[in-house]
């Protein structure tokens, strides 16, 4: 009698914590698109592409730099933003900003953000 309730007991914890996961996986992403004007400042193979982006045009000290891991292909086949030459350039950045969970090894969930560049338009 006590092996079946064992066994009854440990299947229902095996059945809620598969559902459990599935329902962290399927949860939906927040993606929010954002325009602002921006400063190339080149290319890192770790990071990514680097824009310099104020979030208030008025103010100098809120200046920071974005980087993107992600450029949509249409981009790239209009800019080549590998090239040293758009440096110093200003840009309207149209990108997409992923913001997505991941639960570390002790159980905790951290929020990430990435980038994405839909749209580019040399200003």
């Amino acid at each position: 009698m006590n092996t079946k309730i064992m066994t009854v007991f440990v299947l229902m914890v095996m059945v809620l914590s598969v559902n459990a996961i599935s329902m962290t996986k399927d949860k939906p992403q927040d993606i929010t698109t954002v325009t602002s004007q921006g400063i190339y400042d080149g290319y890192d193979m770790d990071d990514g592409y680097a824009f310099l982006i104020r979030e208030d045009e008025k103010d100098e000290d809120t200046e920071a730099t974005v980087y993107f891991a992600e450029v949509d292909a249409s981009v790239l086949k209009m800019t080549n933003l590998k090239s040293k030459d758009l440096m110093g350039k200003r840009f309207e950045i149209t990108y997409e900003v992923t913001e997505y969970e991941e639960i570390d090894e002790n159980g905790y969930t951290e929020i990430y953000e990435s980038y994405k560049i839909i749209k580019l338009k040399k200003l």
